[in-house]
């Protein structure tokens, strides 16, 4: 059987029904890191996997996690409101009593004092997502809390520049004021009331923070020629609230695979690595990092690369051409783009996202969020594409 035979093979083998079961039973719990509800989606895919023939092994590592709780809101003054808001991973809590202060607006990044608004002793008021450079300036500039105009839903954040669990070097780049998003709408009209004089406001937040154990869940199922080589095929398990796509739809991507290839094991050059993180939403990829700290010899001796799946399969994503790509693997990126979807990969370099915690065992990577819907023109899109160094 030739490699084309093989894969049309493999293709045709691909269940609907089963990717939608997978999706089904692991959108049920809310995986929180390190929760016992997470621990029961890891369970499960575990127990899936050793059913398929995987070899598989659960770690338990311990990493600095944050949860965000609650978060309110309230104008004081000219007039009294209450707005709705919610907090991010690592955002300081408040005292019980919240925060006041005097609301300022300014636009990132952030001008000097001298040539824009002073932010030092004030809550800024910023358009866009939460993001670590914006969190790292605004607190810079002196600002004593922060309130991120989100867009028209709320999107949960975190708000954390530090790549894993913090390291004696890098604990004091960790947020220490506190960080809330509102809808555009509420941005809107504390803007408006801004232009009309001085507004005084309190917020209240709560996060838990701390350390816990968090699942990290390694199947190898071997190759056949060059038995001491392996792709990584990852994806991260824990999710904000129940996390159909973000990310159970990727959870059930990689099951259906693993399910399909340990079928045609035999077959298999190079080994198959499954990873399952915890620890990417609520500790800025803890298990990724983790786990390239604890077996970087492994990596990079034995792993000749990474791929790696999120948030696939949303409701009208017809785009597959702008999946990123480190430049050693765009040919065959592209090669496989072109062949399954007669789309052209336009690519783009990986950025700070997505369990991109290998480059420094040498391991090249590819693909993330691999299928999207059309492009979003709205304000908070164009915002957040700016802050992203997108399109």
């Amino acid at each position: 059987m030739t490699q084309e035979d093989l894969a049309r093979e493999v293709l045709a083998e691909v269940s609907q029904a089963k990717l939608m079961e997978y999706t089904e039973t692991i959108a049920q719990w809310i995986r929180l890191s390190g929760s016992p509800e997470e621990r029961k989606a890891f369970d499960y895919v575990q127990q899936e996997l050793d059913r398929y023939g995987f070899t598989t092994h659960l770690y338990e590592p311990e990493a600095y996690i944050s949860l965000p709780e609650e978060a309110r809101l309230q104008v004081l003054s000219p007039e009294q409101r209450e707005i709705r808001a919610i907090t991010h991973s690592f955002s300081l809590s408040t005292p019980p009593e919240g925060m006041e202060g005097e609301l300022v607006y300014q636009t990132y990044p952030l001008s000097p004092p001298e040539k824009g608004v002073d932010v030092s002793g004030k809550v800024v008021l910023q358009d866009g997502r939460v993001m670590p450079v914006k969190v790292l300036e605004a607190e810079k500039g002196g600002a004593i809390a922060q309130i991120h105009i989100s867009g028209e839903h709320l999107h949960e954040m975190i708000a954390s520049p530090v790549w894993g669990t913090p390291t004696p070097e890098t604990a004091s780049l960790l947020p220490h004021s506190p960080i809330i998003s509102i809808l555009s709408r509420d941005g809107d009209y504390l803007k408006e009331l801004l232009r009309k004089g001085p507004v005084r406001v309190r917020l209240s937040t709560k996060t838990w923070t701390g350390w816990r154990n968090i699942p990290v869940l390694i199947a190898d199922l071997p190759g056949q020629i060059e038995a001491d080589t392996f792709v990584m095929f990852s994806g991260h398990i824990d999710s904000w609230y129940y996390g159909a796509m973000d990310n159970g739809t990727a959870n059930a991507t990689m099951l259906e695979v693993g399910r399909i290839l340990a079928g045609h094991r035999q077959a298999l050059r190079r080994g198959l690595r499954l990873a399952f993180w915890s620890g990417h939403s609520h500790g800025r990829y803890a298990g990724s990092t983790w786990y390239a700290d604890t077996f970087w010899e492994e990596l990079h001796d034995r792993c000749v690369a990474h791929v790696n799946v999120d948030s696939v399969g949303a409701k009208g994503a017809t785009i597959l051409s702008e999946a990123c790509t480190m430049a050693e693997m765009r040919d065959f990126a592209s090669a496989i783009i072109a062949e399954q979807t007669g789309q052209t990969l336009s690519g783009r370099r990986f950025g700070r996202a997505g369990d991109q915690s290998f480059w420094g065992c040498g391991i090249p990577s590819l693909f993330m969020s691999l299928s999207e819907q059309p492009p979003d023109n709205s304000e908070a899109a164009r915002a957040f594409a700016l802050l992203t160094g997108g399109p």
